[in-house]
């Protein structure tokens, strides 16, 4: 098999990748809402008042999930801008999805989207953020809401209830500053800078110890 044969069934595997990272993405949300969905149904049911923060933990793992196949997504797309359409000095995808990060991020920077002020000054990277990212924070935050909510209505000793909503809001921006804001993060072209640099850096160095 011919150097370019090898290249050419990479680069055919990555983009393979790429696209089953997307639907395994979709996979995990629907999931997540399913999952959900049926455990505020029973604790509905039950009238279990701690039923209704068994979904918490699944909200998260899927949302890190959802995270890790974006990342996924971005260093492959990120190798193959620099493997293959800068050394081939070919203007595809990756390279124009790159360019419309960057000056999306320069526009944004004049913009001043007062409905989203507030969110923004407690989340910074929500500007930045991908619509899709934007929206999978959105569920799953509407999700957690949803939880937190109905385990407050089903707890009948008050102050049980407030201790317990306080801490549960806690593990709630907890987890909002370690898991889904990461999900935001992804597909920014801040993230993505930060692969391109990074592979850029390791092929070079590969290149030089093979001279």
């Amino acid at each position: 098999m011919s150097q370019i044969d090898i290249k050419f069934e990479e680069y055919k595997s990555l983009r393979s990748s790429i696209d089953m990272h997307l639907k395994q993405i979709n996979e995990i949300l629907a999931i997540m809402v399913a999952a959900t969905s049926a455990l505020l149904g029973y604790g509905l049911h039950s009238e279990v008042p701690w039923i209704f923060l068994t979904p918490l933990p699944i909200i998260l793992s899927c949302a890190y999930l959802i995270r890790t196949q974006m990342e996924e997504v971005l260093r492959k797309g990120a190798y193959i801008m620099i493997k293959y359409e800068n050394e081939l000095e070919y203007i595809g995808w990756e390279s124009t999805l790159y360019e419309v990060r960057r000056s999306s991020k320069e526009d944004k920077k004049q913009e001043e989207d007062k409905k989203w002020k507030m969110l923004e000054r407690i989340i910074p990277t929500w500007k930045d953020a991908a619509t899709d990212s934007k929206a999978i924070f959105l569920i799953a935050m509407i999700l957690i809401l949803i939880c937190i909510v109905c385990f407050s209505y089903f707890i009948y000793d008050f102050i049980i209830s407030v201790i317990s909503v306080i801490s549960i809001i806690f593990v709630f921006f907890l987890s909002l500053s370690m898991v889904l804001r990461r999900v935001l993060e992804a597909y920014t072209y801040d993230e993505e800078k930060r692969y391109v640099e990074k592979f850029n850096k390791a092929i070079n160095e590969v290149k030089n110890k093979r001279g």
